[in-house]
């Protein structure tokens, strides 16, 4: 893992368990929300989508925040190199989003990373962008 990329370090954390558009799914994960709640929820699974499948490209694209992808670009490389790397450690990407609060333009959505044993709870906060919600910061606790 790159470890001058702290940030990534928490992307690599959240993907470890386990978007310009919003998709339309309808897990478990996402069918208790609704609205803006329900938005922020299906943000969350698409980013589990493209991390199970290796998507770099459409997480940076579409699933990150402007200021989170430029924060990689920052600290050298591109983000879709960034996120590859974090992506590269992983062999797990089970999310469930348990909890969605919003203030406003923004929303943190509590999720569950299923590691067997024991799981992992994270907090990803997200902010309006357009018509969608992109991830801006992923917390482990």
């Amino acid at each position: 893992m790159l470890r001058s990329l702290p940030p990534l370090a928490l992307l690599a954390a959240v993907v470890l368990a386990g978007c310009a558009a919003q998709s339309s799914s309808n897990d478990d994960s996402t069918s208790k929300f609704s609205g803006d709640q329900r938005l922020v929820a299906n943000t969350v699974e698409d980013f589990e989508s493209a991390a199970s499948k290796g998507d770099q490209d459409k997480i940076c694209r579409d699933l990150l925040a402007k200021a989170l992808v430029a924060t990689y670009a920052q600290r050298g490389g591109t983000c879709e190199k960034a996120v590859d790397a974090a992506l590269k450690d992983t062999d797990s990407f089970d999310l469930t989003v348990e909890r969605v609060t919003m203030s406003g333009a923004q929303a943190t959505a509590n999720v569950k990373a299923d590691r067997g044993k024991k799981d992992i709870n994270q907090a990803l906060t997200l902010v309006k962008q357009g018509a969608g919600w992109r991830i801006s910061a992923f917390e482990g606790r």
